[in-house]
């Protein structure tokens, strides 16, 4: 696996969504939305041709060959006739200075979401001083470039006719959304909401089938959001395409398209979904977290390398996660797949506290009364793990 492109952001900022072409935006049930976004799609058809001239940005690289990414590749040659236009020309310069200002794509996407379906001018919703691009500090100009990046796009859409590709290639992105869709874990998210005993008003999952990937089995991006509609908070989460795809002559020709991939949707619709719950409430227990800090000691510390864990608090976050997934599987009376996530996350992947904190969480969800929701719990549970010393997390660790 390589940690570079299996790359999870977890962006808990406020985001809004951008409406999108009746035809690609799909009701999985009630509140939950499975979509396409033609901004980012034609975000990704430019960017690809800015990367001709300033030879990468991101996982775009000129010198790379995208034909498992059947979109990425066929776009390319169906936009590639403007790469020398004035338009893209700008576009890579504006790019080029963004670059080393932004750590990657994704505070453009953020902008892109806010901003009103291409070819119209303006934001759907007021821009949030919480966006990352008004980050001024951290992202100095960004804005005022993303502003023209953006005028930018909307005339290259209009110029090279984008949205009408978008259309023409409906069959398509209708079955990347077909194959995501089997296995974006609709069912559970009520219990989620039960267990967590917090509702958000919507759920949202976004396609990026135009997003450039490098070649590589366990290769794909996922950025995870809050967005902040006028029904209130609505996590997110927009991934890319996760499947390898063998290259055909036309789009028309394929009978896969690069999300029939039950790990990776699983992980990304219960797992990354998890972290909308978690991530939010351990905001008000920094002072806990750093208390506690000692108890990832340096064999804990290798034990969960794999899992990319470096901090107490990134540590701790993730075990909660997990504890979630296990209890919500028990919620809902799946007993395999119970029995599969407690496996799985405490013994293949090592998250050795989860049997302790298992032990604890009985007692939140025998009397819910005293503890409606999850967050009214967590000072029991940062409580237990003081009573915790480094030898004893040593001793859950099997050699």
């Amino acid at each position: 696996m390589n940690r570079d492109f299996k790359l999870i952001i977890i962006l808990f900022t406020a985001f809004l969504p951008i409406a999108v072409s009746a035809q690609f935006q799909e009701n999985l049930s009630k509140n939950i939305t499975l979509s396409i976004n033609e901004n980012i799609e034609t975000y990704f058809f430019a960017e690809k041709l800015a990367v001709e001239h300033i030879g990468y940005y991101v996982f775009s690289n000129k010198d790379s060959n995208y034909d498992h990414q059947p979109l990425v590749s066929h776009s390319f040659e169906h936009f590639k006739k403007w790469k020398d236009s004035e338009t893209v020309l700008k576009i890579a310069d504006l790019l080029t200075k963004l670059r080393p200002v932004l750590s990657d794509n994704s505070q453009i996407l953020e902008y892109l979401w806010y901003c009103k379906p291409f070819p119209e001018k303006g934001f759907r919703y007021e821009l949030p001083k919480s966006a990352a691009i008004n980050d001024s500090v951290h992202y100095p100009g960004a804005k005022v470039l993303t502003a023209e990046l953006t005028n930018l796009l909307i005339s290259f859409y209009k110029e090279t006719k984008a949205g009408g590709y978008i259309r023409q290639n409906k069959k398509y992105y209708k079955g990347a959304m077909n194959e995501a869709s089997k296995y974006i874990a609709v069912k559970s998210i009520p219990f989620e909401e039960q267990w967590y005993g917090q509702k958000f008003s919507g759920y949202a999952f976004i396609l990026m089938p135009g997003m450039p990937i490098p070649h590589g089995e366990d290769n794909y991006r996922a950025f995870g959001n809050m967005l902040i509609t006028p029904k209130g908070q609505e996590p997110a989460m927009v991934f890319s395409s996760s499947v390898m795809v063998d290259k055909k002559e036309k789009l028309s020709d394929y009978k896969k398209f690069g999300f029939d991939n039950q790990q990776v949707t699983r992980l990304l619709t219960v797992h990354e979904l998890g972290h909308s719950f978690v991530n939010p409430l351990l905001k008000d227990f920094k002072k806990e977290i750093q208390r506690d800090s000692l108890l990832l000691t340096p064999k804990l510390k290798k034990h969960l390398e794999t899992s990319y864990i470096f901090s107490w608090e990134n540590c701790i976050t993730e075990h909660l996660v997990r504890l979630g997934e296990i209890r919500t599987a028990k919620l809902m009376n799946d007993t395999v797949e119970e029995e599969r996530l407690r496996k799985e996350h405490t013994v293949t992947l090592g998250f050795v506290l989860l049997p302790f904190l298992e032990e604890i969480i009985v007692k939140y969800e025998s009397d819910r009364k005293t503890y409606p929701d999850f967050k009214s719990f967590l000072p029991v549970i940062f409580e237990s793990l003081e009573t915790l010393k480094p030898e004893d997390i040593d001793k859950l660790i099997q050699t």
